[in-house]
């Protein structure tokens, strides 16, 4: 029985280490992919993290609020969202500079539904949980000038499953537009 489990244990570990990510990107659809192990994230200008919050989203080439209270931000196109490790603030810029990306982590989101909860019966599952995702990349940063901001996650439009994909790297620029961009060798 231990000699399972030690067997099922190493299994497990070799396909997780096969899961991980390369740190490629598609360029454009249908484009080749990029690997983005020396690329760099440059903030064009100052953006400001909401009181309360770790996140600014960028969609369109502005910052937009999710909640819809700023700006008019659109689940359906591309965007980015720069993270900062603290909501215990008034407000915090992020200042215009260059984040080297450490990592890339693709992402996979599950929109919760504020459907009721719905229950199985005799012959079935009815309803419930979620039927739409987000698909992308965590960008993983490190800044000489701005150790709080920890990454930038990127997603592509809010799909089904089978209608879902990631962001390129030209979906990823257009939504960043003149606020940020993604630079890589």
């Amino acid at each position: 029985m231990h000699r399972i489990r030690i067997l099922a244990a190493v299994s497990v570990a070799t396909l997780l280490a096969g899961c991980q990510t390369t740190g490629t990107v598609q360029q454009n659809a249908g484009g080749a992919y990029v690997g983005l192990q020396h690329a760099e994230v440059v903030l064009e200008r100052d953006i400001l993290v909401p009181a309360g919050q770790a996140r600014v989203f960028v969609q369109g080439g502005e910052p937009v609020s999710a909640a819809g209270l700023s700006g008019a931000f659109d689940s359906y196109r591309p965007h980015c969202a720069f993270e900062i490790g603290s909501v215990d603030h008034g407000g915090r810029p992020i200042s215009a500079g260059v984040f080297k990306v450490v990592r890339v982590e693709p992402t996979i989101v599950p929109v919760v539904s504020a459907a009721p909860l719905q229950v199985a019966w005799s012959g079935g599952f009815v309803g419930g949980g979620s039927q739409s995702y987000y698909d992308g990349y965590h960008f993983w940063l490190t800044s000489d000038t701005d150790r709080d901001v920890r990454r930038m996650t990127c997603y592509g439009v809010y799909a089904e499953p089978y209608e879902l994909y990631p962001p390129t790297i030209g979906d990823i620029n257009a939504a960043l537009g003149t606020v940020a961009r993604l630079k890589y060798r």
